[in-house]
């Protein structure tokens, strides 16, 4: 008997390991609203206005198909074409922010790519 309670003890503590490993809400995608709210929060948080978190939004958003597109170029291109995208990025925040608050901007979004610049699903960092 003791054996098959610390048996069940132990699928109980594995299973629930598994549950809390997965991401909130099954890892479905965030609707453009809810992704737009959790920017909208993290700017904020930053110190941005209502008009600056609007202007950062929608260079993201401008950016956001230009950085789809990527998908569809060669392994070899990639870095070349993201370089440039996240340049003219970089280019159009310190446009529309003060200095220090596009440098914070844009030093969280190069956070959130991760060390190397890699990141996202299918890795991709330097090696």
């Amino acid at each position: 008997m003791k054996k098959f309670i610390a048996l069940l003890a132990l699928v109980l503590v594995c299973s629930f390991n598994t549950l809390m490993a997965q991401p909130p809400g099954g890892g479905q995608q965030m609707t453009p609203e809810q992704r737009a709210a959790m920017m909208k929060e993290r700017y904020k948080g930053m110190g941005l206005n209502d008009v600056q978190v609007d202007s950062v939004i929608a260079i993201n958003n401008d950016m956001r198909p230009k950085m789809m597109a990527l998908r569809e170029a060669s392994e070899a291109d990639r870095p070349t074409l993201m370089k440039a995208m996240t340049d003219e990025r970089n280019k159009r925040l310190e446009k529309a922010l003060p200095a220090d608050l596009a440098k914070k901007v844009i030093e969280s979004m190069s956070m959130q790519r991760g060390p190397g610049g890699g990141g996202g699903r299918g890795g991709g960092g330097k090696k």
